[in-house]
């Protein structure tokens, strides 16, 4: 039976995979869990680098199996799915704890959070992470995302609200330097850059990962586009359960 965890991105929290789940085989062991200063996690005054993030999900995942430390072995390491900053989160966990993970699949991962262009007022990012600071996510959100629905916009809301502002604080985008750590199969899931996704943009990172494209999806796309973006995280958790199981 695949044991699967699944990271969300910045601002939100486990319910971010609450429909997705429904598209997974009921026979797997899947755990969505919150990263720090999210959801029910932790929320220290800092600590909030991506090896902090990391760090955490490695203590979820070694509470959830049973071990005494997460530097041991489980007897069958898990699928990490993650979603932009839970995917930048998993890429530190694989480098950092190899043996806690058994494949990765990233969800529109996105290059450099940290970035200047990416904190401008000019980005939706950018944008996002003023409104939380000044309190007016309830004008920003409608307007950046117009093309989502309601329910989706008000979870959005809901989620940036209750997110430690020390996560913005601490952003951190460094997850690329980890890339060359990562030896476990990856498969990156985009969603097409006019449309708010990430595109191909990291996909040099990971030359031997498969591609996989969800047409008309922007950055949201486990949300928006659930059954394709489930059927690719399907494919990869057999892929990697059938290649174990021939050698």
């Amino acid at each position: 039976m695949p044991q699967v965890f699944l990271l969300h991105g910045l601002g939100a929290d486990h319910r971010a995979f609450q429909r997705f789940e429904r598209f997974l085989p009921e026979a797997w062991d899947i755990h969505a869990i919150d990263l720090l200063g999210h959801g029910d996690a932790p929320k220290p005054e800092h600590g909030y680098a991506l090896e902090d993030h990391a760090d955490y999900v490695a203590e979820v995942i070694a509470e959830v199996d049973g071990l005494a430390t997460a530097q041991e072995v489980p007897a069958g390491p898990p699928v990490v799915v993650g979603h932009s900053y839970g995917a930048a989160t998993a890429v530190v966990l694989a480098a950092n704890y190899p043996n806690l993970v058994r494949s990765l699949v990233l969800l529109d991962p996105v290059l450099r959070l940290d970035a200047p262009v990416n904190q401008s007022a000019g980005n939706a990012t950018g944008q996002m992470m003023r409104a939380r600071r000044e309190g007016t996510l309830d004008e920003v959100v409608p307007r950046l995302f117009a093309r989502e629905g309601s329910a989706l916009r008000s979870w959005i809301i809901d989620t940036w609200q209750q997110m430690a502002v020390g996560v913005i604080d601490e952003l951190d985008g460094s997850w690329p330097d980890y890339a060359a750590g990562v030896t476990c199969p990856v498969t990156i899931v985009h969603g097409d850059r006019e449309l708010g996704g990430s595109g191909t943009s990291t996909d040099g990172l990971f030359p031997q990962a498969k591609l996989v494209r969800v047409a008309g999806a922007g950055h949201y796309l486990h949300a928006t586009h659930v059954r394709e973006v489930a059927a690719a995280v399907i494919e990869a958790v057999a892929a990697t359960t059938s290649h174990e199981a021939t050698t």
